[in-house]
């Protein structure tokens, strides 16, 4: 089979690019995975400043896999990103799989042409993302900061910390990165409840309820952990009541989309004393401005959108384009598959 593939854009936090300004990141042994799909195939990594002014690829690509901002303007200037301009030189019709980069598709969904599958990057950061999150509930819980304060300070001072076992969090999300901060989470005696829409049972959850019973669970919750896609749905679901029915002394941590929470009535209950704290690694607007109030927030902690950063993220992403790539040759359903209605 004749096999014609575009890669363009850089991932977010993808590690060792040889040219991150231009969006060129594959290693020769990932080009050659690609290329091992086919008798046939023709590869181009393109440097994003060439689509992005406009020049077309040699070929017109049967698949294409891009980090591009698509209709949000706002990150167009991000390190690496193919803008929407350069997005449209690769569209044509031949185009069968758009491979996108990012788990979240909503900046996507209206530029989909008729009868082309877009399918996300979902799974592949998730384990890291995971970690982010346990290694923060736990640097909170063992005073880790205090801690290493101290020593620079050559204090000798014990200090209260706590044990997780018999806590309790509510997991806004059942999806890979849902699923995977929940068994985690189990191992370490939290018991997990997972929200999604329906109340679908989800493995690694100890119980699930529907979104409708939100607040059943954040009354009971220690933590919360945002990992929802950005729906109409899900847009300000976390808001002041959502959060004042946290139980007092509560923890946050939002690993989706900034636009999930309320950030005012964050910082306001991490300033009223309602929130223990909060890891906040998606913000509503991005680069987070220097006099927003969430940098100095007590007990707040602010990530720049990396909780994904991982050394193994582009041999996964590489992964999961090989096996659609695979699936295309083949005729099989694609992963990952986004419905463009709901916008996941």
């Amino acid at each position: 089979m004749s096999l014609n593939i575009v890669v363009a854009g850089l991932p977010k936090a993808v590690q060792g690019a040889s040219n991150p300004t231009e969006g060129i990141w594959l290693t020769e042994k990932q080009r050659e995975k690609i290329r091992s799909v086919a008798d046939d195939v023709w590869l181009e990594h393109i440097p994003v400043s060439h689509l992005n002014a406009g020049q077309p690829p040699q070929r017109p690509p049967h698949a294409i896999m891009v980090e591009t901002s698509g209709t949000v303007e706002a990150i167009e200037s991000e390190l690496g990103i193919l803008t929407q301009k350069g997005y449209d030189q690769l569209v044509n019709p031949d185009l069968k799989l758009i491979q996108s980069m990012s788990a979240g598709a909503e900046h996507l969904v209206s530029i989909i042409p008729e009868g082309v599958v877009l399918a996300n990057a979902s799974g592949v950061a998730a384990k890291a993302i995971a970690e982010t999150v346990i290694g923060a509930i736990l640097a909170d819980a063992k005073m880790f900061r205090e801690r290493w304060e101290n020593q620079t300070a050559r204090a000798w001072t014990e200090l209260p910390a706590r044990e997780l076992d018999g806590s309790v969090m509510t997991v806004l999300g059942t999806g890979n990165i849902g699923s995977q901060t929940a068994r985690i989470a189990t191992a370490l005696g939290i018991h997990t409840i997972g929200i999604n829409r329906r109340g679908n049972a989800v493995d690694g959850f100890d119980e699930v309820k529907s979104t409708g019973e939100l607040f059943e669970a954040l009354a009971v919750s220690d933590f919360l952990v945002i990992a929802a896609p950005l729906t109409p749905e899900t847009r300000g679901l976390i808001d002041a009541r959502a959060i004042a029915a946290m139980k007092p002394g509560g923890w946050i941590a939002n690993v989706a989309r900034g636009a999930i929470h309320d950030a005012d009535a964050l910082v306001a209950a991490l300033e009223g004393g309602h929130l223990r704290g909060a890891l906040i690694d998606c913000h509503a607007v991005e680069p987070l401005p220097a006099e927003d109030p969430l940098w100095t927030a007590p007990g707040a902690r602010v990530l720049p959108h990396d909780s994904h950063a991982s050394q193994l993220l582009g041999d996964r992403q590489v992964d999961l384009f090989v096996d659609n790539l695979e699936r295309l040759c083949a005729d099989r359903p694609f992963r990952n598959v986004v419905d463009l209605d709901r916008g996941y």
